[in-house]
């Protein structure tokens, strides 16, 4: 086996491993970040890398993933708790790693065939993952008589909080969208009924940024392909109808969480504060103590009753592993200040705007999901939330960089 055949089975085999874990688990990515920086630092190679890198045009994007990733560093310098900050920066090491391994790629290790191998396979983990919830969630209820246990928490029960289960969800439902408008034979069935799991399973997680994410997707989608394929828009009209049509059978037929906010919108006494729950009271304590801290944040590892009072730690708990804002705008300038909340700000401005330059669907529709959970999640703090964004953002980007040619006097495989 020669030296370039040798990598390019160890980057695909560790990349396949954490797309099919995605939906399962987020451990993983503790092994695998270490194991692609370690393979890339073996590989050398840096010439051809930086001109990979270089010719690609995504050196902003690059810069930008690292820099984010390198002011959890500069954090550690301020922060009360240095063993608590070296954890999270650790957990954010795929914003380190990820981009200098998949924009630098030599062009012959992942053909177009073998990302639509890893996509279907994660369609394929995913649709498992969600047999696994319906089957425990039907299986609860048929014991207990209780229709709670169909919903948000108890259907996600065995892989996290819903939220997550929802981003992951939507990424596959986006996958398969993008598979439905390719004429691909013998797969349109399939992926007809595989829309109708994601959507159904994604109202029954009962995470309202993650219906939110569905309907905007669903909706963007309709008219990304009316545009692509110069369709009449009046089919994007019934679209939208039959999607609100679906949406309304479904919240009649099964209320849960979401049914209880759809009826309470419908009274006229409607206050925010009962909207938003909790979330009310943390984004007012979070701002406050932001704005105390502005130009620096309060750094990446604290105790949190360095900066809670006991009334505010009774809706933010002592022992959570740092204050979460529930917002990751907001939970970016908290712990970096201006400074940090910038480079976030700007970091997603730039992929929107290459997302469109280059007509990149999935990156576009990523971008979607993870901005609007980034309003009601701090996202990018959880591993889970870490390890699935990266990971995608990164092999969306890289799947139209293979759509290139080749690098001038690039080795490729015998």
């Amino acid at each position: 086996m020669n030296r370039t055949l040798f990598f390019s089975r160890c980057y695909f085999i560790l990349t396949t491993i954490a797309v099919l874990s995605v939906p399962f688990t987020s451990l993983l990515y503790f092994f695998i970040t270490p194991l692609l920086l370690i393979f890339w630092i073996i590989e050398g190679d840096w010439k051809n890398k930086w001109m990979r890198l270089k010719e690609s045009g995504i050196i902003i994007i690059t810069c930008s993933l690292i820099l984010f990733w390198f002011i959890n560093v500069i954090g550690l310098f301020y922060s009360n708790d240095l063993v608590r900050g070296l954890m999270r920066t650790y957990d954010k090491l795929p914003f380190l790693v990820y981009p200098l391994v998949f924009f630098t790629l030599n062009k012959d290790y992942f053909t177009k065939e073998k990302l639509n191998h890893l996509f279907k396979g994660f369609l394929c983990a995913t649709t498992i993952m969600l047999l696994i919830c319906w089957g425990n969630a039907l299986t609860q209820y048929f014991i207990t008589g209780n229709t709670y246990r169909l919903y948000y928490i108890y259907f996600s029960h065995f892989f996290g909080h819903p939220s997550y289960c929802a981003l992951i969800v939507c990424i596959a439902l986006c996958i398969n969208l993008y598979f439905l408008s390719k004429p691909i034979k013998n797969y349109r069935w399939v992926s007809i009924i595989l829309l109708f799991l994601f959507v159904t399973s994604i109202y029954f997680l009962q995470s309202r940024s993650g219906i939110l994410v569905l309907f905007f997707i669903l909706i963007t989608s309709l008219f990304y392909y009316l545009y692509t394929h110069k369709k009449n828009y009046g089919y994007g009209v019934a679209g939208i109808i039959l999607v609100l049509l679906f949406a309304f059978a479904l919240t009649q037929l099964f209320s849960g969480r979401i049914g209880s906010y759809i009826k309470a919108t419908t009274h006229e006494q409607l206050q925010l504060e009962k909207v938003l729950g909790l979330r009310n009271n943390i984004w007012q304590i979070s701002y406050k103590l932001a704005m105390e801290n502005k130009m620096l944040g309060i750094g990446t590892g604290y105790h949190n009753e360095s900066y809670l009072t006991d009334e505010e730690m009774q809706i933010i708990h002592k022992n959570t592993a740092f204050i979460n804002a529930h917002n990751q705008f907001l939970q970016t300038f908290l712990e970096h200040g201006i400074f940090g909340l910038l480079i976030l700000i700007f970091f997603i401005s730039y992929s929107f705007y290459f997302a469109i330059k280059t007509k990149n669907y999935l990156l576009l529709m990523l971008l979607i999901s993870i901005c609007l959970n980034m309003v009601f999640e701090s996202m990018l703090e959880r591993s889970t939330g870490i390890f699935t964004f990266t990971l995608f953002f990164c092999i969306f980007i890289t799947k139209n960089i293979f759509l290139q040619p080749f690098v001038k006097n690039e080795p490729h495989l015998a």
